[in-house]
């Protein structure tokens, strides 16, 4: 053991530049997998940042305008409550483009559930028409903040002031209702409000649910969405998106792997010489293969030490 840590000295003294290439080599591919790897989660999971900083709900609950929002802030389990906002269902149109939506009477911009803009401006009080949209009913409508949507069936119209991502259940055609939120005067005769648990234990979203029906009464509650179901839709939209970059990664790891393998093939073969003087001086050849393994084991590692340590800082 001792001779074969003397021999690791001297090569490392004689051939240093090859040594440092090997390094920054693996300490490249590690850091660049490491990011791959942050931004593969960033693209393919964007519903999670958007609940985060949204402080989503877990539990949405649409209800009659009886319900009494203070009883499920008094559950076991409830860390907050977004509402009652009186809700009534429409249809908008703008360009000749129509969508079912959800008018949701918001006064303020709420704390839990919080919509994220992107674009335009928060609800106004002073603009009593104006509305913000969710950001996938409006990529359906082709909206931007200042358009005008027409209320189907009515003279009345709202005007786009902003548009927000938010971590609910997203719009689509014929299945799921756009969210648009306006302030409660703009909502005409709302037909019962929804309301938003935010829980200290996401895990608990079935039992929360279950006691929120016993205190209600099931007649009481009209529809149940769970963050569960937009975590999953979410993900839907986006799992062709992730396959493509899982695919590229493989790639790039293979493509890193092999010319690893080549750089320390080159290596070896440049070496035929010192391989022959340990043999000469008894060396076994398991122990000249041991010896250049647990050398080259030791640069990757520094390489993988040197790529992570920034990171985890």
């Amino acid at each position: 053991m001792r001779a074969t840590l003397r021999w690791a000295h001297s090569d490392l003294r004689t051939h240093r530049g090859e040594a440092l290439f090997l390094v920054l080599a693996t300490a490249g591919i590690v850091a660049s997998l490491l990011l791959a790897t942050a931004l593969f989660g960033y693209a393919t999971n964007p519903w999670q940042r958007v609940f985060a900083q949204a402080r989503g709900a877990h539990v949405w609950l649409h209800t009659d305008r009886a319900a009494d929002a203070g009883e499920l802030a008094a559950l076991d389990g409830v860390e907050a409550v977004a509402g009652p906002y009186p809700t009534a269902s429409a249809t908008v149109a703008v360009r000749g483009t129509r969508a079912s939506v959800e008018l949701r009477g918001t006064a303020e911009r709420p704390e839990v559930g919080r919509p994220l803009l992107t674009a335009g401006h928060w609800i106004d009080p002073a603009d009593p028409d104006g509305v913000v949209l969710e950001s996938r009913l409006a990529r359906a409508l082709l909206a931007q903040p200042g358009d005008t949507l027409t209320l189907s069936g009515t003279p009345r119209t709202l005007t786009v002031l902003g548009i927000a991502d938010s971590p609910e259940r997203r719009y689509r055609p014929g299945e799921q209702p756009g969210l648009v939120w306006a302030p409660p005067a703009a909502v005409p005769d709302p037909g019962g409000q929804v309301i938003g648990l935010r829980l200290t234990d996401p895990g608990e979203t079935d039992y929360a649910v279950q006691r929120a029906v016993t205190v209600l009464g099931a007649g009481a509650i009209g529809q149940v969405s769970t963050w569960e179901q937009a975590r999953a839709e979410a993900q839907g939209d986006n799992r062709l998106l992730g396959q493509v970059l899982g695919l590229f990664g493989l790639g790039a790891l293979l493509a890193a792997g092999l010319a690893v393998h080549g750089a320390i093939g080159t290596r070896i073969r440049g070496h035929l010489r010192d391989i022959s003087v340990l043999k000469a001086i008894g060396f076994t050849p398991g122990q000249v293969v041991r010896v250049f393994l647990l050398l080259h084991l030791a640069y990757a590692l520094l390489g993988a030490v040197a790529a992570a340590a920034p990171s985890s800082a």
